[in-house]
């Protein structure tokens, strides 16, 4: 929890550090981009940012929703109870991206939103962290292949993100930061972290 406690922190840190500012890193990436967003990386990039997308995110929120419910019908309140913690889990995690109205920091390119931090990154970690924490619950001999696919389904949308020019790199870091940090303390006062198991006699 300590762990989730200060990865948060740095989001915060970090966005009042960049929300009325550009640090050299943000803008030498931008100039690294170039217009790509008009060439083929840019069709990737809008590709990918339409796949791994906020609509992502409220499909499995229902997906979780409606798994809960047929759970419960079947009388495995278990397993539903599982489901909905969660889908509070995911909940929380998105929520974040709602401190980019106290940043109010502006995108590279003119957009009617606030850009820190990303949106897209903050929906897709939320799924990740949920998969990640399922999978250490259900299936733990497969969490190391899961955990690397959810981050590279991360990294990958925020480097489409910054490719349409959508966002800074910083944006993208703090969402990280943020869902890592927001998922990490809930999903330990949700009990949905995995405990040690007792020592043999």
């Amino acid at each position: 929890m300590l762990l989730g406690a200060l990865l948060a922190a740095a989001s915060v840190l970090l966005g009042w550090a960049v929300h009325a500012t550009v640090p050299a890193p943000d803008a030498w990436a931008l100039r690294a981009v170039g217009e790509s967003r008009s060439g083929p990386l840019g069709t990737v990039a809008r590709v990918v940012s339409t796949v791994l997308s906020p609509g992502l995110a409220t499909g499995v929120l229902v997906l979780l929703g409606a798994l809960a419910g047929v759970q419960c019908l079947r009388r495995r309140h278990e397993a539903a109870w599982l489901l909905l913690r969660c889908g509070l889990l995911l909940g929380v995690c998105w929520l974040t991206v709602l401190a980019r109205y106290a940043y109010r920091r502006v995108r590279p390119i003119d957009y009617p939103q606030w850009s820190y931090p990303s949106g897209h990154v903050t929906a897709v970690g939320s799924v990740a962290v949920v998969a990640v924490v399922l999978c250490a619950r259900l299936a733990a001999r497969q969490l190391r292949t899961v955990a690397l696919l959810a981050l590279l389904a991360v990294l990958v949308t925020g480097v489409s993100r910054v490719v349409l020019r959508m966002h800074w790199p910083t944006d993208v870091l703090g969402a990280m930061l943020a869902v890592g940090g927001v998922g990490l303390v809930a999903a330990a006062l949700l009990g949905l972290l995995p405990t040690r198991a007792a020592p043999s006699a």
